[in-house]
């Protein structure tokens, strides 16, 4: 397979910016990922001892009545870890998107000028070549 020169410095800009906004993406997505990670474990090992304090605080009961107010009683921590938990998520999701967002706009926006400056570079080369006149492709 022949190697592609580059010999234009405009393509060149432009891949390094399309190199640079993948890389940046990849970079907070891998971050986000890595926060959602351990959000669900620390959320699973909450889960764990609300579920091992309520299964003993039943087997504690003397009376099977007891039961209802006891599992009440326990489960109000667990609603708030999952609220805690969704608070977190949302957390998460929300600054990882906004990074996300704010790499592609910067990057597009480095993307374009360099896709212009490589156009204009071209559109100068075809004009060179023909003798000044305009190179049109038929439609």
């Amino acid at each position: 397979m022949q190697a592609f020169s580059n010999t234009d410095p405009a393509m060149h800009a432009q891949l390094e910016a399309q190199v640079d906004l993948i890389t940046q993406m990849s970079r907070h997505a891998t971050e986000a990922l890595g926060q959602l990670g351990e959000l669900n474990l620390r959320m699973m090992r909450q889960l764990m001892d609300d579920s091992v304090k309520l299964g003993r605080a039943l087997a504690a009961c003397q009376a099977p009545f007891q039961m209802g107010a006891v599992a009440m009683r326990e489960s109000q921590p667990a609603a708030e870890h999952w609220r805690a938990w969704q608070s977190a998520l949302m957390q998460v999701l929300s600054s990882g998107g906004a990074a996300l967002a704010r790499d592609a706009n910067n990057g597009s926006w480095q993307a374009a000028r360099g896709a212009g400056d490589f156009m204009r570079g071209a559109a100068g080369a075809a004009a060179a070549g023909t003798g000044g006149q305009a190179v049109h492709a038929p439609a």
